[in-house]
């Protein structure tokens, strides 16, 4: 039976954890992903070409389809009318989205959404709807850019995009566009248009897309660095093993699960030098990495379930005070609480980074429990760990290492469509892949 990480997030939740999320990598980017978002709404809504939740997919797609910009140097580029060379972003996109989120049927269309409809039109081995997605997200990227961006009215908008009529935009999408009256900036459109969110919210995202949403967010986390690709699912992988060896009930492991599947977000916003720096962190970098604690409550922005609020955010406490970011003691921490602060420190123990290897059994032992004499972890816990470390280690690596093979396939086949410069052999390339088998990745 697959595990339910969490069932107490409805849409509305998940968008607004999704958006504060990528707000600490890059706000112009969510900025600009909300608004073509609700542009997309907007051409679509009341236009009867694709069902509910279609639309309310195409809307989520559209809030992410600049995601490969969080990997590439394309931002500023992005973000002017015409656009050029921007295949760096498109490629890494189409393989994130492909391989670590719900829409992966949909991720042809991000390779494509800076292609000229003169050229789409002609690839027939895409089938209409990617290129009817690829031209929407395009057309509505556009938009916002020519109004949010360059501050150009609706009028003059709309007379660019019939310019390119036939050419950039396909025929019938630059007439359904045509149709907008925005009179405000987009965003004020937004904040003001009660259909938009009372329809996001009214087709509710099923358990496993949520859960899904959530760890395409934490891919984005781990993926930043190769020294930090499987952390979460790791540490979420210990903290399994170890609610099953305390023979927790289902209800409480789910818990432990969610918590410790969402303990790291706020490591997004910590500068990628700090998080592979070779060595002993100066204090005020120390500082510096300490905020992702408060930086993950923020983007839980209050949807959290309060129990695995409280599992992911305790990760770093000490029984004895002397941890962060609140000091909490002994008495304040649950068991929940302290075995995911270990499975955490045994994940760090056991990864690798710039400055050193994965350390041996007999060393990581050794400093769990001196960890334990000192009076800063739960000395139960500890003991039941080192008596089971060798499976809680091997069960460990069984999940990890699909997912590293995953992520290496995509760095490859990004280095490999990133050369490609002709929509033909971009297509031919993308239409050869094979999906790889990513289960079983968490618990």
């Amino acid at each position: 039976m697959r595990m339910q990480y969490t069932n107490t997030l409805n849409n509305k939740s998940i968008i607004g954890i999704m958006r504060r999320f990528c707000s600490n990598i890059e706000p112009r980017l969510t900025e600009h992903g909300s608004r073509v978002a609700y542009i997309v709404f907007r051409m679509l809504h009341k236009a009867e070409l694709c069902s509910a939740i279609e639309l309310r997919d195409l809307c989520l797609l559209a809030h992410i389809h600049d995601i490969g910009a969080y990997k590439t140097e394309e931002i500023s580029r992005m973000l002017q009318f015409e656009t050029h060379n921007v295949w760096g972003h498109c490629s890494y996109g189409y393989l994130f989205i492909r391989y670590f989120s719900p829409l992966k049927k949909l991720a042809p269309a991000i390779l494509f959404h800076h292609t000229a409809w003169n050229l789409l039109k002609e690839q027939e081995e895409l089938t209409p709807s990617i290129r009817n997605v690829a031209q929407i997200i395009h057309i509505a990227d556009r938009i916002d850019v020519s109004m949010s961006v360059e501050g150009k009215s609706w009028k003059d908008t709309r007379r660019s995009l019939i310019k390119g009529r036939g050419t950039a935009y396909a025929p019938h999408l630059v007439d359904l566009a045509a149709r907008l009256n925005l009179t405000q900036a987009i965003e004020e459109e937004q904040r003001t248009d009660p259909d938009y969110f009372d329809f996001l919210t009214s087709i509710p995202l099923s358990t496993e897309d949520t859960t899904d949403y959530l760890k395409m967010l934490v891919f984005l986390i781990d993926f930043r660095s190769s020294y930090t690709a499987t952390h979460t699912i790791t540490t979420t992988s210990i903290s399994h093993e170890l609610a099953l060896l305390l023979d927790l009930p289902e209800p409480q492991i789910n818990q432990i699960l969610c918590g410790s599947l969402l303990h790291d977000l706020g490591k997004i916003a910590i500068p990628i030098e700090i998080l592979e720096f070779p060595g002993k962190l100066s204090s005020q970098a120390m500082s510096i990495m300490m905020t992702h604690v408060d930086l993950t409550e923020e983007i839980f922005g209050g949807a959290i379930d309060e129990t695995i609020q409280r599992i992911s955010l305790r990760h770093h406490e000490k029984l004895d005070g002397s941890g962060y970011p609140r000091g909490l003691t002994a008495k304040d921490l649950t068991v929940a609480e302290r075995l995911v602060a270990i499975a955490d420190i045994i994940s760090a123990l056991t990864g690798k980074r710039s400055y050193k290897d994965s350390f041996p059994k007999d060393k990581i032992i050794a400093i769990l429990t001196n960890m334990k004499n000192a009076g800063l972890l739960d000395s139960s816990i500890i003991d039941l760990t080192v008596k089971n470390l060798d499976m809680i280690l091997e069960a460990t690596a069984d999940r990890c290492k699909p997912i590293l093979n995953v992520y290496s396939r995509l760095n490859n086949e990004y280095e490999s469509l990133h050369q490609l410069h002709n929509i033909e052999e971009k297509l031919h390339f993308i239409l050869s892949l094979e999906d790889p088998e990513l289960e079983p990745v968490w618990p």
